[in-house]
């Protein structure tokens, strides 16, 4: 345990803080940090360097400078001939793009092979007036930009991925430059800038272009402030003054917790936290670390070294070798200080013994029996924050030890999990990926943002690797990590095989039926201008509805449509015709349709509901006579004036005679004579007449009594001699001309029988009419028509005559209310069951 906690310092009577060699840089020799400007990405990214101009250093080579792009491990991963304005500031994003901010306010993002990405500009004020600082910082919503302008303004960018940019309001007093400054994004999503101007303290808002000073209490004498540090929660600040006393307190300056003089004769390099519990006050060679309780330790570098903080801790990047330092997390400490009692320290030394198969292991486990529980916890703990594999391995073995005897008290999710945890962060923390995350720094990014790091550092395999480890859900695993491969196939496969080749590859990579998605590795073979590998690696996509618009974006409309048929959504095929309306012509749309009878049908549709296109093209593409006439009938009634409407149903004469449908053809023909006749009688009538039927017209007629205009309609329309007697009853009865009824009865037999004038009769509550026809009607209707008009006992006389039971029966049930009739029936039934008694009586 000695050798565990060598490089332990500790920071007053509790704290510990430890600094480990993460690795040993592959540049030894060919970097000299006191000569750059260094950026590094946060959790565990690349380091960025680029000649620092303010410096004379010997040069190889005259011209612009080149940005060289370091993995954390010292290997050159990338370089940028900068060909741009003068470099103010290197910065990294959240998401490990290199931004290079330039004078005339224009940033330029690269990724970390230096590919260019995008650019954008911090306002015209910036540009005319120049840059003179620059510092990138993270939100909540990403990455943002503070820029200084040569008259000491300052401008904001909330999100680089969406540059809004905002002025703050300018620095009150002296028009001189600040001594130093820092921005803040606080919980309250608000961007804030500290500035120091000499003595003086200002907090710049732009939300509400609001100025406050700020006055620490600083006892040392001093003429300005010249470096300022945030901690990661924004509750407390670090103020260095030229006199080299260093001032901890409060962010809102109103506290101050200690005030040391740290004695730096030299310009400070860099002053910054380690998570926050420690400001670091780096010297070159030389780090000071002080606590707000003004407990410090010093730290000897082998050479000049760059600090970049991180949430848990600091990274220290020197010509040799990159480092950590870190708080000793509490567990840690627990376990490995030098005479520890804690439960997860005996549980270590009764793994050891027990290890070594010694009896003694037992006794140590009685000792912390009634505190096992919290040993294994503090055990798997401690070995997610461990670096190095063997002393992980050795507290995981304590912890399965103590789980032995705990059955399940303790979760075994905790234990699976953080073996889960441990075998991916030595993975990535190998110097061939090197991407030195932490423990907390890996549960701040999530599994889904360590996969998004691996693909952008084309580590496909082990991506792969870690989602199966994982079990990830599709939408965050394997798929899209091959997605990601192939599209970056395609963008570096250009010119180097033909487009069937790379498509054969990539599919046999992926496989046909995976749940790739094909679409989006055909969009970045659009964008590549490689549109025959994009047509042919949508041939294995098999999702129509991601297929079919981009098929269309590459102008392969027949490919789309067939597709869409073959999907059998109608919704992909009216969208692919809508598409096609757009683009085509008319000729070649309507011959390209009519080769997919479905597709017609519901183009037809379509026209119809959306009056999208002209059906009548479709049909005399077709010859279809009859559907064009029956379109032309349609239109007709569309039609406000009435020539309008004859001529279109002349059209529709022509059109079905074409089609051979005669009795169509007659029947549009006897409505266009119709319609010319109602348009006559309105006009004689003064009420509305045109589109009412023939039988209405015709009634109408009757009502007016007008028997000539009614005998012309007759002869000119051929109307049966059936359907005008039914017309004439109805009409009579529903005028209450009873007496023409009685004369149109005796005029001669009726072809449509007398049932249908008792119909009418009853129907208008005159039984009396009714009686008078009702000798007429059908012998086999009788009795049925007697029961309607409720003349129950002639109709029983009537069904006794017949001898006919089953009416008697049928009589009685519709007259059970009536008790006299129903007895009367009963009777009459009785006779006819017993024929011989009723003889008797006689």
């Amino acid at each position: 345990m000695a050798l565990l906690t060598a490089d332990w310092n500790p920071l007053g009577r509790d704290a510990y803080y430890r600094k480990f060699e993460i690795y040993s840089m592959e540049w030894v020799d060919k970097i000299n940090l006191q000569e750059l400007k260094v950026a590094v990405a946060p959790s565990g990214g690349p380091i960025a360097v680029v000649r620092d101009e303010t410096k004379f250093t010997p040069v190889q080579t005259s011209g612009k400078p080149i940005i060289f792009i370091f993995s954390p491990s010292g290997e050159l991963k990338s370089t940028i001939k900068w060909g741009g304005g003068k470099i103010i500031g290197l910065g990294w994003s959240a998401s490990e793009e290199l931004l290079c901010i330039q004078d005339d306010g224009s940033v330029s993002i690269y990724d970390i092979f230096g590919t260019y990405q995008n650019s954008f500009q911090m306002g015209q004020e910036a540009k005319e007036m120049k840059i003179i600082d620059a510092r990138p910082f993270p939100t909540t919503s990403g990455t943002g930009l503070v820029v200084l302008t040569t008259n000491f303004r300052f401008f904001v960018v909330n999100n680089i991925k969406d540059p809004r940019i905002r002025k703050f309001p300018d620095i009150p007093g002296v028009n001189i430059a600040p001594s130093c400054w820092t921005a803040i994004h606080g919980d309250d999503r608000q961007t804030k800038v500290i500035v120091a101007k000499e003595k003086d303290i200002y907090l710049l808002d732009y939300s509400e272009q609001h100025v406050a000073q700020r006055m620490p209490d600083i006892s040392h004498h001093h003429l300005s402030i010249v470096a300022i540090a945030v901690s990661p929660c924004s509750k407390l600040v670090a103020l260095l003054t030229d006199a080299g006393v260093i001032w901890i307190g409060s962010s809102d300056f109103r506290r101050k917790f200690c005030e040391h003089d740290a004695q730096c004769m030299s310009p400070a390099v860099q002053l910054v936290w380690c998570g926050s519990g420690a400001v670091v006050l780096n010297l070159g060679s030389v780090l000071l670390v002080l606590s707000p309780n003004r407990d410090n330790f010093t730290l000897i570098l082998d050479s000049t070294s760059h600090v970049c903080p991180e949430v848990d801790g600091l990274r220290i990047i020197t010509n040799n070798s990159h480092e950590f330092l870190q708080k000793v997390p509490l567990p840690n400490q627990e376990i490995f200080r030098i005479g520890s009692m804690s439960p997860g320290a005996i549980l270590v030394e009764a793994s050891r013994e027990f290890q070594k198969r010694s009896h003694r292991a037992e006794e140590y486990i009685r000792l912390v029996r009634n505190q096992l529980e919290q040993a294994v916890t503090q055990c798997i703990q401690a070995a997610g924050n461990e670096w190095q594999p063997n002393v992980q391995k050795m507290l995981l073995r304590a912890a399965q030890l103590g789980k032995s005897f705990l059955f399940d008290k303790v979760d075994p999710e905790l234990f699976v999990g953080i073996c889960q945890t441990l075998r991916i962060l030595n993975a990535v923390r190998n110097y061939k990926i090197a991407l030195p995350l932490t423990f907390e720094q890996y549960e701040q990014l999530g599994k889904t943002g360590l996969l998004n790091r691996l693909i952008l550092r084309r580590q496909y395999s082990i991506a792969i690797q870690i989602c199966q480890h994982l079990q990830m859900s599709e939408a965050d695993g394997i798929p899209r990590v091959l997605t990601e491969w192939a599209c970056y196939k395609i963008k570096h496969g250009v010119g180097k095989m033909d487009a069937e080749q790379l498509a054969n590859e990539i599919s046999a990579k992926l496989g046909t039926g995976s749940k790739v998605s094909y679409s989006s590795i055909a969009l970045k073979a659009i964008e590549c201008k490689q549109e025959k590998l994009a047509i042919r690696l949508l041939d294995f996509e098999h999702r129509a509805s991601e297929q079919i618009p981009l098929l269309l974006k590459l102008h392969q409309e027949p490919q789309a449509l067939t597709k869409a048929v073959e999907s059998g959504d109608p919704n992909l095929i009216y969208y692919v015709l809508v598409e096609m309306k757009e683009s085509y012509s008319a000729d070649k749309f309507y011959m390209t349709i009519r080769h997919y009878p479905s597709v017609n049908a519901l183009y037809a549709k379509l026209c119809r509901t959306v009056q999208m296109g002209s059906l009548e093209q479709i049909y005399e593409q077709e010859d279809n006579f009859n559907a064009q006439a029956i379109l032309s009938v349609k239109d007709s009634y569309r039609a406000q004036k009435l020539e309008n409407r004859s001529a279109m149903l002349t059209s529709a004469v022509k059109q079905y005679r074409q089609a051979k449908a005669e009795i169509a053809a007659c029947l549009t023909e006897d409505q266009v004579k119709l319609l010319k006749i109602q348009s006559g009688y309105e006009t004689k009538f003064g009420c509305p007449v045109i589109d009412v039927s023939l039988n209405d017209t015709l009634k109408l007629l009757m009502r007016r009594r007008d028997l000539k205009e009614t005998e012309e309609m007759v002869k000119k329309f051929k109307v049966p001699e059936r359907r005008l007697w039914w017309l004439k009853v109805t009409t009579f009865a529903e005028i209450g001309d009873w007496i023409e009824l009685e004369k149109l009865s005796r005029a001669k037999k009726s072809p449509i029988g007398y049932e249908p004038f008792v119909d009418v009769c009853l129907q208008f509550n005159n039984l009396t009419e009714a009686q008078r026809y009702l000798p007429k009607v059908e012998e086999h209707l009788t009795i049925k028509y007697y029961v309607k008009a409720k003349l129950y006992t002639e109709a029983a006389q009537i069904a006794f005559q017949h001898k006919d039971t089953e009416a008697l029966h049928y009589i009685q049930s519709r007259c059970s209310s009536n008790r006299d009739t129903v007895d009367m029936i009963n009777a009459l039934i009785a006779k006819l069951a017993n024929p011989s008694e009723g003889q008797n009586k006689r």
